[in-house]
């Protein structure tokens, strides 16, 4: 696809926005999460949102937490050595392993609050893998020429049609962050009010760095490896190596030990994010479910901008230790077995399949800020509201061609 993916980059990117900053609005204007919302609307939007949460709860856990185990045995290669002398000795069978010991770490660290150190760690990595990025980037680009200097993306190749429903379904992220957000926004108020224009600005600030950090890797991704011909490799392990090497061939040899320990760190933060972002939604789902809306109901919490918070805690632990299970399983009896699911195979059933949810749940976050919340003055503006009926639209009539495509195909 060459440098025509960032066309795509963007173009996910812009139609989602207003989406993913509805979490964060409806957060900070009413004190509760997208899911409240959600229940104004009627049950059944909360059952259609459970059955999409349970379909990728599993795998994008599984995703996530094998790219960040395949760095970490890129970093610390004696890992290899151990993990053999105890039988397992294939690169998946290994990832596997690993990928269950940074589970419960990552266990660890949300029960302890020791992800605040990872957070406190990652204000220094970002702003060196961002440097790092722009860096390699600008040295990369020189050698653009020839066929990866593309501007249009390839409609013509199926398998390129699946690489931009996946690249669409996961650029900045799949629409369901939204309720995260949401959810994270009203933890991190502690019950204090919140200034929405404050929230706002954050949020789109993260936005934009998100975007043009995307549009760096892709031009970074074309750069070194289209123009060589070079595809990535099909295990994690192999993966995380041929990331490491993006950076690399250009900083030189020395700068491995430094690239591999940010990104990985990177990495980590991202598969703790996922495995608190899902156990946070379902006990945040259990409660909602419960709840009985009345007409004024999100009116005292739009006045009074008190945050409330959601979810039981039995049920969040009870759902990261299944979600674990069930990951670690995909992972062993799944991708570690010749003849089961491959990483690529993996990655694009969690991208794709956020790809062809993405209108349902643009349309679910547009009703909850322009429907569920009370007052008008509340709301976002006329510019958000065509903007987000046009990313609904676009959304939807490409989502319907790919669907209508693989049923007739």
């Amino acid at each position: 696809m060459g440098t025509a993916a960032v066309l795509v980059v963007v173009i996910g990117c812009l139609v989602k926005w207003p989406s993913f900053r509805f979490g964060a609005h409806y957060a900070a204007v009413t004190g509760r999460s997208l899911l409240h919302g959600y229940r104004l609307q009627g049950r059944w939007v909360l059952v259609a949102f459970a059955l999409l949460t349970a379909s990728i709860l599993f795998t994008t856990l599984a995703a996530v937490t094998v790219v960040t185990a395949g760095l970490l045995l890129s970093l610390a290669p004696p890992i290899e050595g151990v993990l053999g002398s105890v039988g397992i000795g294939s690169d998946a069978g290994q990832a596997a392993a690993v990928s269950a010991v940074l589970l419960a770490i990552t266990a660890v660290l949300l029960a302890s609050g020791g992800y605040r150190l990872l957070e406190g760690l990652m204000k220094f990595v970002m702003p060196v893998l961002v440097v790092a990025t722009l860096v390699v980037t600008a040295m990369a680009i020189r050698g653009l020429g020839g066929s990866t200097l593309t501007f249009l993306p390839p409609v013509d190749d199926p398998a390129s049609r699946t690489m931009m429903a996946a690249m669409v379904g996961w650029m900045p992220a799949p629409i369901d962050i939204a309720v995260w957000s949401s959810l994270w926004t009203i933890a991190r108020a502690g019950g204090r009010s919140m200034e929405r224009r404050r929230v706002l600005e954050d949020f789109d600030a993260g936005f934009i760095s998100t975007l043009v950090l995307a549009i760096l890797f892709v031009l970074l991704g074309a750069s070194v490896m289209r123009e060589s011909g070079i595809d990535f490799r099909g295990s994690s392990v192999g993966f995380s190596n041929q990331v490491i090497d993006l950076y690399t061939t250009n900083l030189g040899d020395w700068s491995r030990p430094l690239i591999a320990s940010v990104i990985f760190v990177a990495m980590l933060s991202t598969t703790v994010t996922v495995a608190d972002g899902f156990p946070r939604t379902v006990a945040a789902l259990f409660r909602a479910f419960g709840e009985t809306p009345r007409p004024s109901d999100g009116v005292s919490d739009v006045t009074s901008g008190a945050t409330r918070c959601e979810g039981s805690p039995a049920v969040y632990w009870a759902v990261f230790i299944v979600g674990a299970i069930g990951a670690v399983a995909i992972l062993t009896f799944g991708l570690a077995r010749k003849d089961g699911i491959t990483f690529t195979g993996l990655v694009d059933f969690v991208t794709v399949t956020s790809f062809i949810a993405a209108p349902a749940l643009a349309w679910f976050n547009h009703r909850s800020v322009f429907r569920s919340i009370p007052r008008v003055e509340d709301r976002p503006s006329r510019l958000w509201y065509a903007w987000s009926w046009f990313g609904i639209s676009v959304l939807g009539i490409f989502a319907t061609a790919y669907v209508v495509e693989r049923v007739a195909g």
